[in-house]
């Protein structure tokens, strides 16, 4: 319930407080992602990402209707802000029918619907995963509902994982990056990796190399594969990854073991 008003002239601000809150809930309703398609996972935040309506009443809140910012990166962080901050909200949004649902549990909370998800709460959460495999960190900040919940992230995780097999099956075991592009000049760096070493025979030589390929992103030319195809996954059964680990590492095990055991013995081996 909104806060009552006690003075006339606070009476009429709520009242147009509540007209935009409502304009900008209709026009959700009718909003749709320009250009989105299944099977991509987009981690880069752009305009095509949020409602105008959302975006420009966040964006005059925080700097003021038809203030003009002369310098650029003063510019560019109200935009970044404004975008944030867009998207969680619609991440938030209630439709008028969860709204009205009534839950037979007292505990019942929102559903979390996979159509709200964007780049904020998706590039976030598995930024955050990969640089710290932290799952506490990534439930604390689920609670805030700044992204994802850490198992949509494995989900999504596995997905990638399926996606990249699938890739390396088309070019003899290599992964080739769905970003390059035939006839483009390529440069290549390639290092060792043999920084903090400690190897079993006490040698301290690794022949392990990393290898980066950089190619002007604005060449034209067709690519070489086609892009990442993600499934949707639903559930951790047969990720290649585990199933591959296994084989290498342990030729004794069982194989006969379900999915599931395969994949806890996989977490405890590798803490």
């Amino acid at each position: 319930m909104v806060q009552s008003a006690t003075v006339t002239g606070e009476v009429d601000n709520m009242k147009c407080i509540y007209k935009s809150a409502q304009l900008i809930r209709q026009a959700k309703n009718n909003f749709s992602k320009a250009g989105k398609s299944q099977g991509n996972i987009t981690v880069s935040s752009t305009l095509d990402d949020v409602q105008a309506e959302l975006y420009t009443h966040i964006h005059w809140i925080i700097v003021g209707p038809a203030q003009e910012l002369e310098i650029e990166v003063r510019k560019n962080r109200v935009h970044r802000d404004a975008l944030t901050i867009s998207q969680n909200i619609m991440y938030s949004f209630k439709s008028k029918r969860q709204v009205n649902y009534q839950p037979k549990r007292e505990c019942a909370d929102f559903c979390l619907q996979q159509s709200k998800e964007n780049p904020q709460v998706l590039g976030l959460a598995l930024t955050l995963h990969h640089d710290t495999r932290n799952k506490k960190l990534v439930n604390l900040l689920n609670a805030q509902n700044l992204f994802i919940p850490y198992s949509r992230v494995l989900f999504l995780e596995t997905a990638l994982a399926n996606a990249v097999v699938e890739n390396t099956k088309k070019f003899e075991g290599l992964f080739i990056p769905p970003f390059l592009k035939k006839g483009t000049f390529v440069f290549f760096a390639v290092d060792n990796t043999d920084f903090t070493e400690d190897t079993a025979d006490g040698k301290c030589t690794t022949h392990g190399t990393i290898t980066v390929i950089y190619q002007k992103a604005e060449a034209p030319g067709e690519s070489l594969c086609p892009p990442l195809h993600i499934n949707d996954a639903q559930s951790l059964t047969d990720p290649p990854i585990t199933l591959l680990y296994c084989h290498a590492t342990s030729p004794n095990i069982n194989l006969q073991k379900t999915q599931g055991e395969k994949i806890r013995y996989k977490q405890k081996r590798c803490g």
